[in-house]
Order: C-alpha cells, then sequence, then structure tokens
C-alpha cells in the first residue's frame, strides 16, 4: 500500500509517497500540532496540549498530558498500537518554541510482521 507524504506536494505530475512508518510519524505530527477544534469536519482532532500553561509542561507530574496525548494518538492514528508517550527536555542552542520533545513510541504492522515505531517530536 503507498501513503501520501506530507506536506502535499505535486511533483512531476505525482503526489510524493511515503513508507508506513513515515505515514504514521506525519499523522502524529499532525495530530500533535492541532490544537482540538481547528478543524471543522471534525472538532475533537488535535491534542491539548496547547491548552497547557508552559509551566504545566516543565512541572514534575506529567502523567494527565501524556495520558492525554496517548488517548489522541490512540483515536486518530490506529495503524499504530502499544503506544507510550514520554517527554524529554530538549537541549542544545538550536531549540525553538517550547523546548520540550515528545517521544511517541509503539508498533504497528507491514506485511504480516510486527514493527516498533520511535520517533521524537519538538513542541512549539
Amino acid at each position: 500500500m503507498e501513503y501520501l507524504a506530507l506536506p502535499l506536494a505535486l511533483r512531476d505530475g505525482y503526489l510524493s509517497r511515503a513508507s508506513l512508518h513515515d505515514s504514521i510519524s506525519y499523522s502524529i505530527a499532525l495530530i500533535l500540532s492541532t490544537h482540538p477544534g481547528q478543524l471543522d469536519f471534525d472538532p475533537g482532532f488535535g491534542c491539548i496540549i496547547w491548552d497547557k500553561e508552559y509551566s504545566d509542561l516543565h512541572a514534575s507530574n506529567k502523567a494527565d498530558i501524556r495520558s492525554s496525548l496517548r488517548n489522541a494518538i490512540d483515536m486518530y492514528e490506529k495503524r499504530l498500537y502499544n503506544v507510550y508517550v514520554s517527554f524529554t527536555h530538549s537541549s542544545g542552542s538550536n531549540t525553538s518554541g517550547l523546548g520540550m520533545v515528545v517521544k511517541v513510541t509503539g508498533n504497528y504492522r507491514e506485511a504480516d510482521e510486527e514493527k516498533d515505531f520511535s520517533e521524537s517530536f519538538m513542541l512549539g
């Protein structure tokens, strides 16, 4: 099965294609970057991270935020299962945004084979 790459860009009369892993990664990035209510056709799409204060993201108890992100991924990215979400503080001079990284791990099936998924997403 072929998947479309994001952003959608027409090149030589064709839309770019992506692997299943990359398609899942694009989908999660879209979920993480969308505020609930932003899309008229599905007001529930997105995650609550954008409703939180900066201090909430750096608080020692991030269980509610992790749970909310995991639930959003479970609801809108059905190809990924056994989802685990964690946060790390981004270090380095190239950091922009909130300085937080969301790491998403889980499993997916491709050609009747279970594969591991692990990807990190910069917030902000």
